[in-house]
Order: C-alpha cells, then sequence, then structure tokens
C-alpha cells in the first residue's frame, strides 16, 4: 500500500523525512481549508492529524521470501565416467566442464527413492551459489529444494549487448563449446500448457542491457510454446529464434554437423513477424503444433456450469456489462482470482470503481478465505496476512499519476508484462477512463476498441472490459430492469462489434439469484451463448453455483472438496511432470551411465 490509497496526496519531491499536507478527514470540512493539519513520516509510514487527531500507518506484513541456497562444495575433480559420457555421448570437451563448473557427487533422488550418483549442474549469480540441478540416473531429476529459480550461467550476460537463451544446460554449453560465451539456459525445461517464467522475474535487473534476445528453445511444440512465451516477455522486437533443421536441440545438430552448423544456425536467426504479411511457410509449424494439439479450447474458472459456456484465451477482450448494482465487478473478482488459482493468471487491475484499494483487497480476501470481513467468523488475522501473500506478484492495481487515458493504462500493462510477466487486465469500467473526443463517439470507440485488440494480441494478454450501459427500462408487470445486452452499452454499438466475448451480469431480485448471460462468444470452440445461474453468498462475497456450496480456503489447496459427491474439486493449480518441468532431456535415449 502507499499513501494514496488512504486518499494522502503527499503532493512533494520528497522521498524521506516528515513533511506537511492536507487532512482527508477534516480538510474540507474546515474554514481554513489549506491549513496543512496532516504530518507524515516518509520514513517510518505513518500519518497523525493535529486537527482532527486522525492517525495510522502503512501495512505491509508481506514477508520477503528467504530462499536456502546451497553450500558450494569446491570439488572440481570429474569421474572418468562422467567425463567420458559428456565427451561421447554429448561431445562436450572437459574444459568446458570446468568452465561452467560442472561437479558430480551422491544425491537423494526421490524418483530413485535413494542416494545415487549425479551430474550436478551449479546455478550462480555473483559468482554465489544459489541452486543446483542434479541428474542421475534413469532419468532423474531434481532441482535444490528451497533454492532461487534463475536463469543457468547468468553471470555470462554482465556488461553484454546479447545473449542466447537455451532450454538446457546442456545446449547453454554446446553454445559455449561453439565460441558463444554469452548463453544461458532456463532451469525448468518448456511445458505445453502455462511455463513457469519465475526465473525471469528473479533475474530482470541482470538482463536490463540485453539488447537481443536469441531464443534456442527444442525443436518441439514444447519448445515453440517457450519460445513464445520468453519473446513476449522481453518484448518480440528485441527478440531472434534460432532453428536446428531436423534435429530437436543444439546439442543434437551439434554432435551430427559439428560446430559450424551450430554458427549457421546462429547467423541464419530469424525475427518474430511484428506486422505486415507472412507466407504459409512462416507458421507452418505453428500450423502444425495445432494439428497435434487440437485448438486452444481456452482455460477454465473451476465454475463447471459457468465453463461449459465460455472459457478464457490471451490475446482477446471480454467485455461484461449490466445494471448498475447488479455486482458486475463484483462477479469479474471472483473470474479473475480463480483464473489464477486454476491457471496462474496473473492480473492488472485498473479498478477505480474499487476504491480505495484496500477496499478492494478486502474484498478479494472474503472470496478467497470464503469468510465476512467484519463480525462473527471474521477472517483471522493468519488467514489475511496468507491472503496478502497469495495476492503479492499475482495481483496489481494501476493507478496512474497523470493522467487516465487509455493510452497511460495500457503503458502500465505493458510494463508489467514485460517486468512481472501478466496474463490479464481489467479495466473497471470504460467510463472511468479519460476520453479525448476529437471526432464522433462511435468513430472514436471503435478505434479506441481496435487499439485495445491489437494491444492484446501483441502482448499475448487478455483484456476484460468493464462497460456500462445506457439506461435500461424497467418491466411495467414485474418492476424489473430488463436484462442489457452488449448493444444497450452507453455510447456505441461496437462493443457488441468489436469485442471477442461478452457477458452481462444480471440480479433476479424475484427468484433472488445472480444470472450471468454470455452473450457473445467468439468462437464456438470456446463455448456458447447461454445463461448459468449462481447463489451470491453475503459473506463472502462469492457466486455459488448449485453444485457447489461448499466454503473453504480456496488458497488450501489440498482441503478443495464438494460437499456433495466428496469428489476433489480441481481448483488447484496443474500437476507437471518431468518431461514438462525438465523438458526433452528427460526423454534422452542416452542416459548417463551409472
Amino acid at each position: 500500500m502507499d499513501f494514496r490509497d488512504f486518499n494522502i496526496d503527499i503532493r512533494s519531491s520528497k522521498t524521506t523525512g516528515e513533511i506537511q499536507c492536507l487532512c482527508p478527514q477534516c480538510s474540507h470540512t474546515r474554514k481554513k481549508k489549506t491549513d496543512k493539519c496532516l504530518s507524515v513520516n516518509l520514513d517510518k509510514g505513518n500519518w497523525f492529524c493535529h486537527h482532527c487527531g486522525w492517525k495510522g500507518a502503512l501495512i505491509n506484513t508481506i514477508e520477503k521470501v528467504e530462499y536456502i541456497k546451497p553450500i558450494w562444495k569446491n570439488k572440481t575433480d570429474l569421474s572418468d565416467v562422467v567425463v567420458k559420457y559428456f565427451e561421447s555421448e554429448r561431445k562436450i570437451n572437459q574444459q568446458t566442464l570446468i568452465d561452467f563448473r560442472v561437479t558430480c557427487g551422491l544425491e537423494y533422488m526421490p524418483q530413485l527413492n535413494k542416494e545415487v550418483e549425479t551430474i550436478q549442474f551449479n546455478y550462480f549469480r555473483n559468482s554465489e551459489l544459489v541452486n543446483v540441478k542434479y541428474r542421475g540416473a534413469k532419468k532423474s531429476f531434481k532441482l535444490h529444494k528451497g533454492s532461487e529459480l534463475i536463469f543457468y550461467n547468468i553471470d555470462s550476460v554482465k556488461e553484454r549487448k546479447e545473449v542466447i537463451i537455451c532450454e538446457g544446460e546442456i545446449d547453454a554449453l554446446t553454445f559455449k563449446q561453439c565460441g558463444y560465451d554469452s548463453v544461458v539456459s532456463v532451469p525448468n525445461g518448456a511445458n505445453l500448457n502455462t511455463n513457469n517464467l519465475v526465473y525471469v522475474d528473479n533475474c530482470i535487473s541482470d538482463l536490463e542491457g540485453i539488447e537481443t534476445f536469441y531464443l534456442a528453445t527444442d525443436n518441439d511444440i514444447a519448445g515453440r510454446k517457450l519460445r513464445i512465451d520468453l519473446a513476449e516477455r522481453f518484448g518480440v522486437e528485441k527478440c531472434k529464434y534460432i532453428e536446428f533443421e531436423e534435429y530437436k536441440d543444439a546439442n543434437d545438430l551439434y554432435k551430427f554437423k559439428g560446430s559450424s552448423a551450430i554458427k549457421e544456425a546462429f547467423e541464419n536467426a530469424k525475427s518474430f513477424p511484428l506486422e505486415g504479411v507472412f507466407t504459409i511457410e512462416d507458421i507452418d509449424l505453428e500450423i502444425n503444433d495445432m494439428y497435434v494439439n487440437g485448438l486452444d479450447n481456452g482455460v477454465a474458472t473451476g465454475m463447471n456450469e459457468f465453463d461449459k459456456k465460455l472459457r478464457f484465451v490471451k490475446g482477446y477482450i471480454t467485455t461484461i456489462t449490466g445494471v448498475p448494482g447488479h455486482g458486475k465487478s463484483d462477479f469479474l473478482d471472483q473470474l479473475a482470482l480463480l483464473l489464477n488459482i486454476q491457471n496462474n493468471w496473473n492480473f492488472a487491475f485498473y479498478s477505480p470503481e474499487n476504491k480505495p484499494t484496500r477496499l478492494h483487497i478486502s474484498k478479494l480476501a472474503r472470496k478467497l478465505v470464503g469468510k465476512k470481513w467484519f463480525g462473527e467468523n471474521r477472517i483471522k488475522l493468519n488467514e489475511l496476512n496468507q491472503v496478502k501473500e497469495f495476492l503479492n506478484k499475482k495481483f496489481w492495481f494501476i493507478k496512474p499519476e497523470k493522467d487516465f487515458t487509455l493510452e497511460s493504462i495500457l503503458k502500465h500493462v505493458k510494463q508489467l508484462k514485460t517486468t512481472n510477466g501478466i496474463d490479464a487486465f481489467v479495466i473497471d469500467a470504460w467510463n472511468k477512463l479519460e476520453h479525448k473526443y476529437g471526432q464522433s463517439e462511435t468513430k472514436y470507440i471503435g478505434e479506441s476498441l481496435d487499439k485495445l485488440s491489437n494491444f492484446c494480441e501483441e502482448n499475448n494478454v487478455h483484456c476484460f472490459l468493464v462497460a456500462h450501459p445506457t439506461k435500461i427500462q424497467k418491466n411495467k408487470d414485474t418492476n424489473l430492469y430488463e436484462i442489457p445486452n452488449l448493444y444497450n452499452i452507453s455510447g456505441s454499438a461496437n462493443f457488441y462489434n468489436k469485442t471477442d466475448n461478452g457477458i452481462t451480469v444480471y440480479r433476479n431480485f424475484l427468484e433472488n439469484r445472480t444470472e450471468v448471460y454470455i452473450q457473445k462468444v467468439k468462437f464456438s470452440h470456446w463455448g456458447e451463448v447461454g445463461k448459468c445461474d449462481f447463489q451470491y453468498h453475503l459473506d463472502s462475497g462469492r457466486y455459488l453455483e448449485e453444485d457447489n456450496f461448499d466454503l473453504f480456503n480456496w488458497i488450501d489447496y489440498k482441503n478443495q472438496k464438494t460437499n456433495k459427491n466428496n469428489n476433489v474439486k480441481t481448483y488447484e493449480i496443474p500437476k507437471v511432470t518431468l518431461e514438462d518441468a525438465f523438458g526433452e532431456d528427460y526423454k534422452e535415449e542416452n542416459d548417463i551411465p551409472f
């Protein structure tokens, strides 16, 4: 939190010491409205009003993650078995192993349920050991428990303008042996579904000076998925990708065709298409991947009936509308939380409808824990700390200092995509943006939605856009509001024409339920038009389907069960297999010989 969350406007260039400013609690009620009666200590983050006595402090109890660092054992002697394995099976010489400080030694491997001899890839940053990947017999792998995920060989990028990023450590050794010094590897391979790029976040400061990223991922579906994910993080305009002909990775190409083939592959690195015209050949592999893997059906929320009607894909826009006060922002909060829980989607919120931010946090906390904020059976302090720890580095809140234009919001989203890898963002609501009409409203909205659509596609993020309808008529017989649709949104029919998905949240007061209408679905393999019914649970703020009335803590994945059939619910992070975690190396035919 910062002072703006408490409506304290410090308006000072100072970043330390104590300042005086207006009190948001009493200054507007006083005759001397300009009297700066609030003392703010910028160092301690607290304040006190000398007029009304209001006092408080910024609360930040998010604990910094303390990683466990392995103990460096300066064992430079590699066994003859290991050296011969690298030389015969990988064509990697002993000097390269020494340069990368590869070691070997006994280690307990859970896949084998015993202590075995392992090859150890040591992860250094600033010459300090940060992590270790162990590789044993029978394709057993593990990373050092509790250690920080970083790029392998990250120190090689210092004072460099270019870097090669590989999918495995042996590929990094290969490039080094072929004369390329600035080369790193991801620590956890590639995943067909969602790649965990936390190592990018942990190394973002190390990569600040890099101007060109050469992505040398494996020549398979998972490798190409990782290539795209990395390019989105660093910006496709700064990335090129290396292909290895019919071979599966850099080491495979090197073994069969030598260092000249690696150099040729590097020199022929391709740029990502930014715009303009391209041919079938340019996307040939992507077409084949889609044929093998099927269409992208999108990600689910875990709300069973809703998921049958609509699933979400990055790169598109979902517009949500509804009568004011019928819960569209509240329902969107639930979508965001469940998309994070189910699929690790990280979100950015521009949500003036939920100001101040601390109030928004309380609403998210109620949904996560399943309890009310005040009163009997309220959220406990340890649960609140659990919520803050859960939301930290998963949800960001945008509050521009200068203007609230669409361009300003997208600039902040772009920054968060680059630095933190967000997957989706919320604009709540359209009328809370600062609009500068230099033309007709219809044309302005059309061009703005085109800009928003292009942004989502280029950055592979999903936008959830809340837009209010025009004045809705009441039914004379029921005295209830008519159900609005996307054409009813104030300003332009473009909200229907240019959005990809459309949702209406409607509260049916006669039958005491919330009805969610899927008004538009871009592609039939994402879902279908229809209606889902929910019961609104007042204490938690959750929207509950008829077959899901349990109020378990969503953060506690292990105890999530339905109350009907005792079936385990799917509100859990997908399990990662060894092949997902460590990529093609796991499927190597030539296993290490011990």
